[in-house]
């Protein structure tokens, strides 16, 4: 089983290493794109992805940081940004279980920002 990701310290370790190591590995995007679904398996709802993405991880990266990261790691993780707010097709959109199954019901919750209600 996978590690649980208690909190935003220890999922930002954890996405720093994936992103350090983006040039070494031919899978980095599968490894970014588990490192979210794993987050979701261990129950983070959309909100507390968004705050971790959109908050945290700027909060918290270092000028050494940005020097040690590829931009193509920064790129995906762009990708990832939008398909935490749903402005791409819904294919794209990020799939939370707790969230609407339904296409339409879905895009609206997250275009309609309906999540940012929700306790993290």
């Amino acid at each position: 089983m996978a590690k649980l990701i208690i909190d935003e310290k220890e999922a930002f370790t954890d996405l720093k290493r994936i992103m350090r190591s983006w040039n070494l590995n031919d899978n980095s995007e599968k490894l970014m794109d588990e490192f979210f679904e794993k987050l979701i398996q261990f129950k983070w709802n959309r909100k507390k992805i968004y705050n971790f993405t959109f908050v945290y991880i700027k909060d918290n990266l270092s000028d050494l940081d940005y020097n040690d990261i590829p931009a193509v790691a920064f790129d995906y993780l762009s990708d990832i940004e939008t398909s935490i707010i749903g402005y791409c097709s819904y294919g794209s959109i990020l799939k939370i279980p707790d969230e609407p199954q339904n296409p339409d019901e879905l895009i609206a919750y997250v275009r309609g920002e309906k999540w940012k209600d929700c306790v993290e």
